[in-house]
């Protein structure tokens, strides 16, 4: 199972910047980094951040990002915010050759705008924290990735297993791969391994200690 860092690192204090990705690229453990995108409604340039940017707060704009992670290994998964940035997402992956290891989700109301219809630089993926809704998105667009899991409340996690439990995953029922998050817990990290998850999305400052040391 492949393990990707939330944000760059971790959610938090320093999320999203090019000290949480140089933190994630120098760590063989992680495979991936996951970073959020946004449109800045000032300047129309594409900013990584979870959150609308403010004014006059400095924020990482998406091409510098890219001109670091295009130098390292990692793969890259970059959450869409808002609706109708997608093409310009992609198109700054495919300019940053990095394409062919990204991903392009959001949640499902967000990716329901993205262009599916389209050729595919890139694979695309939903967010979809609902999982009785699965069936009716894959067989609408057809995305190459499923996204879901839990938040912070430990209610959603406990509903996360009875669901996943007689059902599967979704790489068995739908042949898609599944990416899997947030995780916080050492436990729930290895629970996830166990279930033919492709890829788990983690806050890394929560697990990093309870892992096996870099190889």
């Amino acid at each position: 199972m492949k393990l990707i860092a939330h944000r760059g690192w971790a959610a938090g204090a320093g999320e999203n910047t090019l000290a949480a990705f140089r933190r994630a690229a120098a760590d063989g453990r992680i495979s991936g980094v996951e970073f959020d995108v946004r449109r800045d409604p000032a300047s129309e340039r594409l900013l990584v951040s979870h959150d609308p940017p403010q004014a006059g707060v400095a924020t990482l704009a998406l091409d510098e990002a890219l001109g670091f992670l295009a130098g390292t290994r990692l793969e890259l998964l970059a959450e869409v915010k808002e609706p109708g940035i997608a093409p310009a997402v992609i198109d700054a992956l495919v300019e940053a050759g990095v394409a062919e290891r990204s991903v392009v989700f959001g949640f499902a109301d967000v990716a329901r705008t993205f262009p599916w219809a389209a050729p595919r630089p890139v694979r695309l993926g939903a967010i979809l924290v609902h999982p009785w809704t699965m069936g009716r998105f894959i067989a609408a667009h057809r995305p190459d990735v499923i996204s879901l899991g839990w938040d912070g409340r430990a209610w959603t996690r406990l509903a996360f297993r009875a669901w996943w439990l007689p059902l599967g995953s979704p790489a068995q029922r739908y042949g898609r791969p599944a990416i899997v998050g947030i995780v916080r817990r050492k436990k729930d990290l290895d629970w996830l391994a166990r279930r033919n998850v492709h890829a788990a999305v983690a806050d890394m400052d929560a697990i990093v200690d309870a892992l096996p040391p870099p190889s």
